[in-house]
């Protein structure tokens, strides 16, 4: 039919959508997103790198959804797939609000001294200094995820599943299950025990 080669490439790029952003996402959080000075008590003056982990700890988690959901995408149809997709569509959300904050140094700031763990009375020295490199693959992952979502909620039901083949002869109701003691005599035989319909 016309319509599947434009669904399967649709399923394709969500896919590898999926993909690269679970790498953005994941290289993101070990990136530094910003180095401050801060005056501590004991130590004087000393330089602070946070990661994005630190700073968003919701990236790790959304990046292993990511990679969790191209699976969930394979083996699912239907309403599911929406589901998926309006959960896609709410897990971006945040990084990207994130991202968006990252611009005001004044919330970059807090959120670095919250996530370094410093003694009391520590004290930032100077301005911040925004690391882009961890924000901007964080931003690009985000809204990848989030293109993934919009795919899967506009067109998830258009797209295939996962071959019949290769699913459990449970998950195919319609199809008769062969008689136990042949199916090995099938296999020996170089017939394919998954294609239930052949000659006996």
């Amino acid at each position: 039919m016309p319509e599947r080669a434009p669904a399967r490439g649709a399923l394709a790029a969500v896919i590898v959508a999926l993909v690269a952003a679970s790498v953005l996402l994941g290289v993101s959080a070990l990136l530094g997103w910003a180095q401050l000075d801060v005056r501590e008590p004991l130590r004087g003056i000393v330089a602070v790198r946070v990661d994005g982990s630190a700073v968003v700890p919701v990236l790790s988690p959304l990046a292993l959804l990511a990679l969790a959901a191209v699976a969930a995408v394979l083996a699912t149809g239907g309403w599911a797939r929406w589901l998926l997709g309006a959960l896609l569509l709410g897990a971006a959300v945040a990084p990207i609000v994130a991202v968006l904050r990252v611009i005001q140094g004044r919330w970059l700031t807090g959120a670095a001294l919250a996530a370094a763990q410093l003694p009391a009375r520590s004290a930032p020295v100077g301005t911040t200094t925004v690391l882009f490199a961890g924000p901007a693959l964080a931003a690009g992952g985000a809204l990848l995820v989030a293109a993934a979502g919009v795919a899967l909620v506009a067109r998830g039901h258009r797209m295939p599943r996962l071959g019949r083949r290769y699913q459990s002869p449970t998950a195919r109701p319609n199809e008769p299950t062969p008689p136990d003691g042949r199916f090995w005599e099938r296999m020996d035989a170089g017939e394919d025990p998954t294609e239930w319909g052949h000659p006996r």
